[in-house]
């Protein structure tokens, strides 16, 4: 190290310290504010107005596009449930029809039966008159 450097950093060490903070923290304040304006943080208030009208407008036309989104998203579930609810409506009316016909067949079935058994109840009374004659006939105690 040069010996005609030491003194002047040997003055930098006996500046007070307040002396320094205050130095530094104004440093501090106006490079913060250049590299703002720099970075483009700190913008004009006409700018500022200007861009502010462009984003409301911008999310004007978002949220007009997502309350269309919205209408047309309700009226298409609106037109399935209407869709889904005559289809129900058309099962349901095919159901009743196919359960009325089950009724019916059931029904002609069991009417059928109870025919059969009536025709099998009368020829058992028939069957058993004939034993009845047939019987007295043989044993010979009936006229």
């Amino acid at each position: 190290m040069d010996l005609a450097v030491l003194p002047w950093v040997v003055d930098l060490t006996t500046i007070p310290w307040v002396q320094g903070g205050a130095l530094g923290l104004g440093l501090a304040m106006v490079l913060t504010t250049t590299g703002a304006v720099i970075k483009g943080l700190l913008i004009p208030r006409k700018q500022h107005d200007d861009l502010r009208k462009d984003l409301t407008a911008v999310i004007e036309a978002v949220r007009a596009d997502a309350a269309q989104a919205v209408k047309d998203a309700r009226d298409d579930r609106d037109a399935r449930v209407a869709e889904a609810n005559a289809d129900a409506e058309e099962w349901r009316r095919l159901w009743e029809e196919e359960r009325g016909a089950h009724n019916l067949s059931r029904d002609a079935f069991d009417e059928q039966l109870r025919g059969e058994l009536r025709v099998a109840a009368e020829g058992t009374q028939l069957a058993v008159a004939l034993l009845q004659t047939v019987h007295t006939r043989q044993t010979g105690a009936g006229p």
